[in-house]
């Protein structure tokens, strides 16, 4: 019988047992004296079934709709403060007016004359590009 129980209890810690062995091995280690390591694990495993049913987890309401409540009063100001930083910015539209002609060509020639120095120094950067696309097509070849 010993023999028996000693192959059961190995498969046991194998984990290959079937519940019918689960229960006789258990039934052996109540049989055997306080004190011994199986009757300790199965009754600290018992034990822990017990509590286990025991727990539980739910979250509180009152703080997560707290964050919501606040959350969302602090998205009502950032978007009406948004709202009157956009109406204030249009009443502006005049700050440009130019009724000078001979001023008003100058800072339009200004601004060509900038916009053109930055395409041409794209230019630059382009031509770096069509020769690495030439080299990359003699190296696909």
């Amino acid at each position: 019988m010993e023999s028996q129980i000693e192959k059961i209890r190995q498969k046991y810690w194998d984990g290959s047992t079937t519940l019918e062995e689960e229960r006789l091995l258990k039934k052996n280690a109540r049989n055997q004296p306080e004190g011994t390591i199986e009757e300790r694990f199965f009754a600290e495993l018992e034990k822990r079934k017990a509590i286990k049913g025991k727990k539980d987890f739910a979250i509180p309401k009152r703080k997560t709709t707290l964050i919501w409540q606040i959350s969302s009063i602090a998205a009502t100001i950032i978007v009406l403060i948004a709202l009157s930083i956009g109406f204030n910015n249009t009443n502006n539209d005049n700050q440009y007016v130019i009724n000078n002609p001979e001023e008003a060509y100058d800072i339009s020639r200004e601004a060509l004359i900038l916009v053109s120095s930055k395409l041409n120094k794209g230019k630059l950067y382009t031509g770096k590009i069509d020769k690495i696309n030439d080299i990359k097509q003699t190296i696909n070849k």
